[in-house]
């Protein structure tokens, strides 16, 4: 299973969805989320913190309310169990002085829902300690 491949992300929503803390935490998180790892791309969608959908057949109809666009290297960096530093968050990521990740579209959900959100990013993480489900 290679980084950010179709199985990859499978393994990603099978933990988030296990995790009983997004169950709580994440009740009002309910976004489509478009992720970019360099040129391999997904839309995500969240429905009460759940990933109800991996989407990886993008064309002009595919909407989503905000995007995370990045090098793969750097989302590589961010899913290492112990990140290097302007690694260990998407804030740090996007920071203007490193500017690795751009963060695009109507966020205001992302704000709303912050911790939920990182959360389900965390896990991100796991599925590389765990070599996938």
């Amino acid at each position: 299973m290679a980084v950010f491949d179709a199985a990859w992300m499978e393994s990603w929503k099978t933990l988030v969805n296990q995790d009983a803390v997004i169950k709580i935490i994440g009740k009002h998180l309910t976004a489509t989320v478009l992720f970019a790892f360099g040129d391999t791309t997904y839309v995500v969608s969240y429905v009460g913190g759940r990933i109800t959908r991996i989407d990886d057949h993008l064309g002009p109809e595919s909407t989503y309310a905000f995007a995370l666009r990045g090098p793969a290297q750097t989302w590589e960096k961010f899913v290492q169990p112990i990140p290097p530093p302007m690694y260990n968050d998407i804030w740090a990521m996007a920071h203007p002085l490193h500017g690795r990740l751009q963060i695009e579209g109507d966020v205001k959900v992302m704000w709303q829902n912050l911790r939920a959100f990182t959360w389900t990013l965390d896990f991100m993480r796991k599925v590389n300690e765990a070599g996938g489900i």
